[in-house]
């Protein structure tokens, strides 16, 4: 088979380009790992890395990478159809020469048959946006810093069970569309039918499909024709037969369909569950707390109708916290809550998220959280909670994260109702050592410093990063059903520390905190 090899980086920080310079007949119009234009795909990016300094032997991988695929491709029609079904939607989008038609596709409810279509406008580009709910529109224009145009188009939303057909050719006319969805799944081609028989389309300009397979969404249509249309107002059924008859040389178009909606964005890189539907609280919203929040919007803290991320701390920011701080200069001097709030808001309009600038004593909704995340840092508010949650006997589970030292470790303890040990019960009761740790970890004094009459620990920015971490596995392995072990030392290589253990606490006996009456 003759190819184009085209060595365009001799770093090989791009695959050489291997194309076809003619289709052989043994192959089809439309094959997988071979684009319209006739690039092969033989790597998939970032899989292997070629040698920079034996450009021959890495020239020869390619070819036999290539060889190996195309020889698949002749010899095994089930790997042909296979293949494209799973990645049906870039075969779709990117199969033809004509580019497809980029649209946003927001939160789709379940139930919903009709879409809205509303334009953003940003820096004179325009962007469509297909969603079921109006003020998703205005909340992400607002994030993009754009602008909403509202139309009166809409978009049918249909869905299937079935994975796409695989034509020899994709359809590309209206008559070739409908043959086409006759051979994948009668339902949805009945249900397109449906659609094209009711009138409200017609007042539309163009008919625009968008269907959810078990691959992803593909989005289809076509324009009308503006005298027949308006002729045929109130007859949808005359049109739709004019579709399987004159109409249907129409040509479609394509649309490529991309999700921005928080159900897409916050779940499509878990394997379980996230925080959509779920109150969270974080109490501090200093240098931890600020990663701990930045990264459980990012879990889907917010989102969904009973979802809702708190954030509570008194103080403002000042120039001293900027250096470790997820937020900057535009939020100095502002509350921490608030700018944090706004910020996130900013970065994730979809999130509902409330802030609190007064102390955590005597918040009253408190315990209203499913969790809470002390990321305080301060030992005393660490200890009132804990006193807190345990005269309050409730089920919510509490989860501490500290800095120790000068960063040189970080620690979490995640305390609640099933009888593990509380916060408390990290330090020794003894009436002759003050404070002493259970477990000892640091092996020299931390360094302390003033400025003017405040002391402050030094640390890099590293880690309440480290910590928000640590916090944030803890988190996910709650949402998978199991935070253990519950209490958890992540430590710097270099550090001079003790060696603490993972481990699940037990009470300890005469805890001032927890221990029985």
């Amino acid at each position: 088979m003759p190819v184009n090899l085209l060595i365009e980086d001799w770093n090989f920080l791009e695959y050489p380009r291997i194309s076809l310079t003619e289709r052989p007949n043994f192959l089809p119009a439309l094959v997988p790992h071979v684009d319209v234009l006739g690039n092969l795909c033989y790597f998939a990016p970032g899989a292997v890395t070629l040698d920079r300094y034996d450009p021959a032997t890495a020239l020869a991988q390619c070819l036999d990478q290539a060889t190996a695929m195309l020889d698949r491709i002749a010899a095994d029609p089930s790997y042909r159809i296979d293949d494209i079904q799973s990645e049906f939607p870039a075969h779709w989008e990117y199969g033809q020469l004509s580019l497809p038609w980029t649209v946003f596709l927001g939160d789709i409810h379940p139930e919903a048959t009709i879409a809205g279509y509303f334009v953003l406008q940003q820096e004179g580009r325009k962007r469509a946006l297909v969603t079921s709910d109006p003020d998703e529109a205005h909340r992400l224009a607002h994030a993009l810093g754009a602008t909403v145009i509202t139309s009166r188009y809409q978009c049918q939303l249909l869905q299937t069970a079935v994975r796409p057909w695989v034509p020899l050719q994709m359809p590309r006319t209206v008559k070739e569309l409908f043959a086409w969805l006759q051979s994948w799944d009668r339902t949805l081609y009945t249900s397109v039918q449906r659609a094209l028989g009711e009138k409200d389309y017609l007042q539309q300009t163009f008919a625009a499909f968008a269907v959810k397979t078990p691959v992803g969404w593909i989005g289809f249509g076509f324009d009308l024709d503006q005298l027949k249309r308006i002729g045929y107002a109130n007859s949808p059924k005359r049109y739709r037969n004019y579709l399987h008859n004159a109409g249907g040389t129409e040509r479609l178009f394509r649309m490529a369909l991309r999700e921005v909606g928080s159900r897409f964005v916050h779940n499509r890189n878990l394997s379980y569950p996230d925080l959509c539907n779920k109150r969270v609280t974080v109490v501090g919203c200093g240098a931890i707390g600020s990663f701990v929040a930045a990264s459980l919007v990012r879990l889907g803290a917010g989102t969904g109708k009973l979802g809702l991320l708190t954030l509570i701390d008194p103080d403002d920011l000042g120039p001293e916290n900027l250096g470790r701080h997820a937020l900057g200069y535009p939020a100095l001097m502002r509350a921490k809550a608030v700018a944090l709030k706004d910020e996130l808001l900013r970065q994730f309009p979809h999130s509902a998220i409330e802030a609190h600038t007064r102390s955590v004593v005597g918040h009253s909704k408190l315990f209203a959280a499913e969790l809470i995340i002390d990321a305080t840092g301060e030992e005393s508010v660490s200890e009132y909670l804990n006193g807190l949650r345990l005269k309050r006997g409730t089920h919510t589970p509490l989860l501490h994260v500290w800095i120790r030292g000068n960063g040189e470790a970080v620690q979490a303890l995640w305390a609640d109702a099933q009888g593990g040990a509380c916060y408390r019960c990290l330090l020794i009761p003894d009436a002759r050592a003050h404070r002493k740790e259970r477990f000892a970890l640091l092996k020299a004094e931390s360094l302390r410093r003033t400025d003017g009459c405040r002391a402050y620990t030094p640390y890099a920015v590293s880690a309440p990063m480290h910590a928000a971490a640590l916090a944030t596995d803890m988190v996910c392995a709650w949402l998978q059903g199991n935070p253990s072990p519950r209490f958890r030392t992540r430590s710097l290589e270099n550090a001079d520390v003790f060696k603490v253990k993972n481990q699940n606490l037990i009470r300890m006996t005469n805890c001032p905190a927890c221990a029985q009456p």
